[in-house]
């Protein structure tokens, strides 16, 4: 199952840019870094650090091919780590991204995506699409250095139908798998081996220039290898919108959550046992759009869950979504905010629903055309709703640094990352504390292989 993936990735890239290669442009952007690093905490223990110097080497590369009506970009980034006092940790990791589009007309479009993570760090990176917009989110309670991977694909075919009308339908799919899956971790549980395929539409229609709806449905079923009972989710919502000018209006949403495990007597990872479940959760709030292809929306709701044979949940949650880029002449700052309600199923954070609330900043500032700072600044809150010891996480990170274009192709930076994790009812807290410096090569603009 695992090998379908890459191979129809690959399939899709032949047929979609084979018609339109007489018309594209393929370049090629080389590259490689090396990082020096010393983290006062390796492994995210609350108790026993660990703190060791490590060399990290990761080449690189990417791969575009832009055409007429179809195109494919294609990153790959390996990376060997080398610790000075603990070699048995020395290992490799892989990040690769892969997108193709393809244009049907001018309103139709068709695009695959494929994102894969190999590590054994135990805080792995949030991964993020060419727009800056979250595909796997990062590991906050996975400890040690235990090998696992992770891949996400998605078919998305979308139309437009007038100025603001889109419609769409997608087939996504994942599985994450881990090298010893038995392992368990600091609070008692254990990472699982699991797979998920989740199809879905949706549509938006503007009956006018002032009123609108939003409605998307999809349906997840969700398959483990041990331990957890299979199950089928089906996630529904349906949204209208209000104009109150041209840029920004009020919204009235309702969402509703339907979870039917297979077993409900097998044990979850943190050994109470699972529970069919129904969510309510409806929410109002305001909507403003920055451009024609981004709009941001905040607003507060209430959600019911109501669990078979256990105790139902209840309370207000916040609901925003924002991802911006605000880009002057020497300062750029990106915004990126989301909560509301949410469930982890195939990851270390295997905790099932949680209302969450993230806010992320990145910006950077040009002291000079050579000479620059930057700043990244996060927090993420969550409520494990289906945990018998009301667990909340609280999770902050910090990183501030500085760089300097050696020349048009070498770049060094410095810089000090912080992470913290509170964890209420649980032993699973830590801080970390980093301090890095990282010599990059790379050419300043991509090497054309042909026209």
């Amino acid at each position: 199952m695992k090998k379908w993936f890459a191979r129809a990735f690959a399939c899709i890239v032949l047929v979609l840019v084979a018609g339109t290669a007489a018309h594209a442009q393929l370049t090629f952007t080389p590259r490689v870094s090396v990082t020096e690093e010393y983290n006062d905490n390796i492994n995210l223990d609350r108790r026993n650090k660990m703190d060791d110097w490590i060399t990290t080497v990761s080449p690189g590369a990417t791969l575009e091919w832009y055409g007429q009506t179809a195109g494919f970009r294609l990153d790959y980034d390996p990376a060997y780590s080398f610790y000075a006092d603990h070699d048995e940790y020395d290992s490799w990791s892989h990040n690769a991204r892969g997108t193709v589009w393809y244009n049907f007309s001018r309103a139709t479009r068709l695009e695959v995506s494929n994102y894969f993570i190999y590590t054994k760090q135990p805080l792995s990176d949030d991964t993020f699409d060419s727009g800056e917009n979250l595909v796997i989110q990062g590991n906050n309670r996975s400890r040690g250095q235990e090998k696992y991977y992770t891949n996400q694909a998605s078919a998305r075919l979308s139309h437009q139908f007038g100025p603001e009308n889109t419609v769409y339908a997608q087939m996504a799919g994942g599985f994450t798998n881990y090298d010893d899956p038995g392992d368990a971790t600091t609070d008692g549980t254990t990472n699982e081996d699991g797979q998920w395929f989740t199809p879905s539409v949706g549509l938006t229609y503007w009956f006018s220039t002032q009123n609108g709806i939003e409605s998307d449905f999809s349906y997840t079923r969700g398959l483990y290898e041990e331990g957890r009972s299979d199950f089928n989710n089906y996630d529904g919502r349906l949204r209208f919108n209000h104009r109150l000018t041209q840029q920004t209006g009020v919204y009235g949403q309702y969402r509703q959550i339907y979870r039917a495990w297979d077993d409900p007597s097998d044990t979850t990872v943190n050994g109470t046992e699972e529970q069919d479940y129904l969510v309510y959760a409806p929410s109002v709030g305001v909507f403003h759009q920055f451009d024609p292809t981004m709009t941001g929306s905040i607003g507060v709701g209430y959600f019911y869950q109501q669990v078979k044979d256990g105790n139902d949940q209840k309370g207000p949650f916040i609901s925003s979504e924002l991802n911006k880029l605000w880009d002057f002449q020497r300062w750029s700052i990106r915004l990126r905010t989301a909560s509301g309600i949410d469930s982890q199923d195939f990851s270390g954070d295997q905790q099932g629903l949680e209302r969450f609330a993230l806010v992320d900043v990145v910006t950077r500032y040009d002291f000079t055309r050579d000479f620059f700072g930057d700043l990244i600044l996060g927090a993420r809150y969550s409520d494990y709703l289906d945990s018998e010891d009301d667990e909340k996480d609280y999770r902050y990170t910090a990183e501030v640094g500085l760089g300097y274009n050696i020349t048009r192709w070498a770049t060094i930076r410095v810089a000090y990352a912080f992470n913290k994790l509170d964890a209420v009812n649980s032993t699973e807290d830590y801080e970390q504390n980093r301090v890095f410096a990282t010599l990059t090569l790379s050419p300043s603009q991509p090497w054309r292989i042909f026209d």
